[in-house]
Parts: C-alpha cells; structure tokens; sequence
C-alpha cells in the first residue's frame, strides 16, 4: 500500500513538472495533480490495454516496430481522457498530450531508474 501511495505522489509531482514544461498542460495544484495521476493510473490500468487491443492490426502490419509510438499515442489520449475528467487538470489539445506523454514517460523512466 505504501509503494501505491508512493507512485501516486511521485506522478503527481511529475505531472506538475510537465505541466511546467509542456505549452498546453496545466495543473492547478497539488491536490488537482493528484487526482489526475489517479485517474491517469485507472485509465492506464483499464482503456490503456483496450486501445493497445485496437491497435493491434497496425502493430502487425508494422511487424512491431512503431509499438514504441503507438504506446506514446494511447499515453497521450489517456492524459487527454484524464484533462476531460479532472477539474484543475487542462490538456489544450492532442499535441499537448502527445508531448506531455513523451515528458511524463521520460520522468517516470528516469525515477525508476534512480529508485
């Protein structure tokens, strides 16, 4: 329970972070940050493998080699899905997502690395 706590805390702050470097992604604090890496993680943990389903005839076609963009595609609708649900939390557009999800990704990456 602790290490959920902890993520949950961490992506929100790292939420804050992209919202300080990416146009278009806004947050309007902490708590509202919060929020959104839940409903981030829910919608990661539910629609994220549903869209991954979907885009499984491209992944064919391609032989897997754009899986890697694919997934930064269904991380950026997600973070858009997340700005619609959550009050405080804005994504403007697509590209903001799209460049939001790239920020966020890179991160989460260089986090669990130092961890």
């Amino acid at each position: 329970m602790l290490e959920f706590i902890l993520h949950l805390v961490v992506s929100a702050l790292l939420l804050i972070v992209v919202a300080k470097i990416v146009d278009g992604v806004e947050v309007d604090g902490f708590v509202a940050a919060l929020f959104a890496a839940a409903v981030m993680g829910l919608a990661n943990a539910f629609l994220a493998p549903i869209a991954a389903l979907m885009a499984l005839p491209i992944n064919i076609l391609t032989f897997g080699l754009l899986w890697w963009l694919i997934r930064w595609v269904i991380n950026a609708l997600m973070m858009w899905l997340t700005s619609a649900i959550v009050t405080g939390f804005k994504v403007s557009g697509f590209s903001a997502a799209f460049w939001g999800a790239a920020v966020l990704t890179i991160g989460n990456l260089m986090v669990s690395w130092i961890f």
